[in-house]
């Protein structure tokens, strides 16, 4: 299996030439509620003319033009000659559909990619068909393309069930995908064939491994449960037979517990063989299915796996884009350039809403000070969107895309309020411990608290998750029993609002955890930060492990932005760092003994050798500052494919 790479970059504070796009939520003025669900309606009606454009024949002339040429221009221009509606409506839609065409093209080249590679990986490919998954090329494709592992995991697994339908349709008279239906049915096998696949796989390795002069601590733990397995293979292949015979709801869930069963019936519960059985499973049913897959991929066609725009129904409905130079549906002061203008001048722009037969509304929209602190630092005005509300508020949308450098963008109201409450010091290499949200949710090699500002989201945070979901979705258990369907409407209403309250509050930590940790280096004048390689999978993890996952604030993101603002403060380069997360939490940093890491002891732990109470935080912060690092990527921040997707992350 692969091991993991240590990884030291150096970010560049200033790249003054690099433009980007960020968007920003405005807000009408002193509307009444009359006025609100007037506006709102008269959006909405707008929202539908644009949906009616969208049609599948138009969608399919798009996807003709767009490979002939994709420049957004020449794209809306043939398309409008193809309707005769309002051009601002035709083009407002036109410009969603190209962003979706090409989304659906980026994916097909990635897809392609994909399936080349996997010609000269055959055990990754049977992997996929399989699982929907394969953990070495959800690494590999990660690190290639720069994204984040959940979009690789989304791609593969979507990718999986689209080519199903696909190969169902194509070879159903060849009957050869029968057997190899998606978390469904794999192809029989024999208790005897199972044992010479664990046989098989533990040579594999030893061979593939005799090439290497030193083994990782990974690789020597993988030899060691593959030979584990190996001893107790009459056990091992009872449990791996039942399983590929019968069918799964989810082959990779399924999986974790099969390995859970195994360790368990051999008599070492602690021991995690996922992997080592994961691919006994593909040594098992390798003969069986390279008879026809590696066909299957090869008469495979990208296009006609991903499905086109628009296809299915989405919720929501798409803005109407405005700033356009042509007729308008939505009145406003002027062209983008005017626009930006006004707005520096007097914070505000009044938006018209005609309708035949009726009245113009007007509307004053308000920009936050942010905003306008951007557009004094020298962004423009790029695009207006307007989305209409839904009940019970009908309280209509309005956002702001600005266009600028990325030193416009640059705030430091966060990073200078901080300064005023972390205390001074003289550390060159900082060392950062990522953890769930809550106190302790980045600890340094060095005693700083967490602000309070931060301390008290994360306890909201806690709060909305661990009490108030609980009592809605017992709750709404109740009345599901009483089929009482105006209580679960209500109940779920709420639920909605509670949920979108706490991914909110999330978002909040995520954008102001780059000043404070930003702030911790400069204070203490360091010169390198370090953290740790994490890429963990929360998929089939339950209770109190899959929290922690998906509130992790491990996204690379903050911790480049955090060395960009840092460096811009002091005045040089800052290092950042990624270390091999091996061992870091277990090993105590004093006498080198094991932390008793046993369910309950996750903020504090005694150690085994010396016997001392360690807070376990602060101990593997310490372990990461030692350790040596290596580049963490090539790519210099802020990154300059940043769009609209990134101003969460703006202070």
């Amino acid at each position: 299996m692969s091991t993991q790479v240590q990884s030291t970059t150096k970010i560049h504070p200033s790249l003054p030439h690099a433009k980007v796009m960020r968007s920003y939520q405005l807000a009408f003025e002193h509307l009444s509620k009359i006025e609100r669900i007037e506006i709102n309606q008269r959006i909405k009606e707008l929202e539908k003319e644009q949906k009616k454009l969208l049609t599948p024949a138009i969608v399919k002339k798009a996807l003709e033009l767009y490979r002939s040429n994709p420049k957004e221009t020449f794209f809306t221009r043939k398309l409008c000659k193809e309707v005769s509606k309002s051009p601002n409506i035709a083009e407002s839609a036109f410009h969603w559909l190209h962003i979706a065409i090409q989304g659906k093209v980026d994916k097909e080249k990635k897809i392609q990619g994909i399936f080349n590679f996997w010609q000269k990986n055959p055990q990754q490919l049977l992997e996929w068909v399989i699982f929907g998954r394969s953990p070495y090329t959800e690494h590999s494709f990660q690190k290639y393309w720069k994204v984040g592992r959940r979009f690789v995991i989304n791609l593969l697994t979507s990718t999986r069930l689209q080519t199903d339908s696909y190969w169902n349709r194509k070879f159903a008279r060849r009957c050869v995908t029968s057997n190899v239906k998606f978390n469904h049915i794999l192809p029989t096998v024999t208790h005897n064939e199972v044992i010479l696949a664990i046989e098989d796989a533990y040579k594999h390795k030893i061979h593939e491994f005799s090439s290497i002069p030193n083994l990782s601590p990974n690789q020597q733990s993988f030899l060691a449960k593959l030979q584990l397995l190996v001893q107790e293979k009459q056990q091992v292949a009872s449990f791996v037979t039942s399983w590929i015979n019968i069918p799964q709801k989810s082959r990779w869930k399924s999986l974790k517990k099969l390995a859970q069963q195994i360790t368990e019936s051999i008599g070492k519960k602690n021991r995690k063989l996922f992997s080592a059985v994961r691919l006994i499973v593909v040594f098992a049913l390798f003969d069986h299915l390279m008879e026809s897959v590696p066909q299957l991929i090869l008469s495979t066609l990208p296009e006609e796996v991903i499905p086109q725009p628009f296809k299915r129904k989405k919720k929501g409905k798409l803005p109407i884009k405005l700033l356009m130079k042509k007729e308008f549906v939505i009145t406003r002061e002027g062209n983008a350039k005017v626009l930006t203008a006004k707005v520096k001048k007097q914070g505000w722009t009044e938006l018209g809403f005609p309708q035949r037969g009726k009245k113009k509304t007007k509307a004053r929209v308000l920009f936050p000070p942010k905003v306008l602190e951007y557009l004094h630092n020298g962004t423009s005005i790029k695009i207006l969107q307007v989305s209409s509300g839904e009940a019970p508020s009908y309280k209509p949308r309005v956002d702001v895309v600005l266009e600028g450098t990325h030193e416009c963008f640059r705030s430091t109201t966060l990073l200078h309020h901080y300064m005023t409450t972390i205390p001074s010091g003289n550390i060159p290499t900082l060392g950062v411990d990522i953890n769930r949200l809550g106190e302790f949710m980045v600890t340094f090699n060095t005693p700083v608290k967490l602000p309070p500002d931060l301390l008290k989201l994360a306890e909201r945070y806690t709060l909305l998750t661990d009490k108030v979901l609980k009592e809605l979705n017992r709750g709404l258990a109740e009345k599901r029993k009483l089929r009482d369907s105006h209580g679960c409407c209500k109940l779920i209403g709420e639920l909605n609002r509670v949920y979108t309250r706490r991914s909110r509050i999330l978002r909040e930590i995520l954008r102001r955890l780059p000043f404070f940790i930003a702030t911790v280096i400069a204070k203490h004048h360091s010169r390198v930060l370090k953290i740790e390689e994490l890429n963990v999978d929360p998929t089939g993890t339950k209770g109190a492990l899959a929290k922690a996952i998906y509130t992790m604030p491990d996204n690379s993101f903050i911790y480049e932005k955090a060395v960009w603002l840092a460096s811009s403060e002091l005045g040089y380069d800052v290092n950042l760092e990624q270390v091999n997360p091996f061992h870091t939490s277990l090993l105590h940093n004093v006498c080198g003994g094991v932390l008793d890491r046993n369910s309950g002891h996750y903020d504090y732990a005694y150690c085994k050798a010396c016997g001392l109470k360690v807070n376990t935080h602060f101990n593997a912060a310490l372990n990461i500052s030692e350790k040596q690092g290596r580049p963490l990527s090539s790519r210099s921040f802020p990154p300059l494919n940043a769009r609209e997707g990134n101003h969460s992350n703006d202070g």
